[in-house]
């Protein structure tokens, strides 16, 4: 279960995830960064229509057409978010999980601080990135992603530890499919 050759151990699915996290606030802030660009370019664009009978300008179309899909971009901001608590729950399942055995709770605890530690480096290289003033305007409009990111070892370390903590409730539970149950409880 722990060390699955497929790589679906829980170490290797935390660690996707924080990856995930790191990875997919990016990709949607430079989606949302490019469909603005993209729109205020659009914007600027002028051609004569006149001969279709429908529109008279380019604007015109664009405005019924284009423009709609690209108010829809602050959708972008809540994927993002909705993305983060998915990967943050799936997290937690997996602490909960590992609590099978106490070897493997072990396990999961050391690499929930070299996990953190790799947060650490990940927000360092976020940091860096938010040097460049390019990447700078395009992660302003997401203020939590942003606000994760810079505390991203505190985000990892405490989702880690309720993990670990989930994963001792899970081993600690009394089995209520036992024949005796008495016989579960008898220290």
């Amino acid at each position: 279960m722990f060390f699955d050759p497929k790589g679906k151990s829980p170490i290797v699915l935390m660690a996707l995830s924080i990856i995930a996290i790191f990875v997919a606030g990016l990709f949607f802030a430079f989606s949302y960064f490019m469909i603005g660009t993209v729109h205020e370019k659009l914007q600027e664009a002028n051609c004569d229509l006149s001969a279709t009978g429908v529109y008279d300008n380019c604007q015109e179309w664009f405005t019924d057409t284009i423009y709609n899909l690209f108010n829809l971009k602050g959708i972008l901001i809540t994927f993002s978010y909705i993305f983060t608590f998915v990967l943050v729950l799936g997290m937690l399942i997996v602490g909960y999980n590992v609590g099978g055995k106490p070897i493997y709770m072990g396990l999961y605890f050391v690499a929930t601080i070299l996990l953190t530690y790799g947060a650490i480096l990940l927000s360092n290289l976020y940091r860096t990135f938010l040097e460049n003033t390019i990447v700078y305007e395009i992660m302003q409009p997401f203020t939590i992603y942003n606000k994760i990111m810079l505390n991203f070892p505190w985000f990892v370390g405490i989702i880690g530890l309720i993990s670990v903590g989930l994963s001792i409730v899970n081993y600690q539970r009394v089995k209520v499919n036992e024949p005796n149950p008495t016989s579960v409880l008898d220290y």
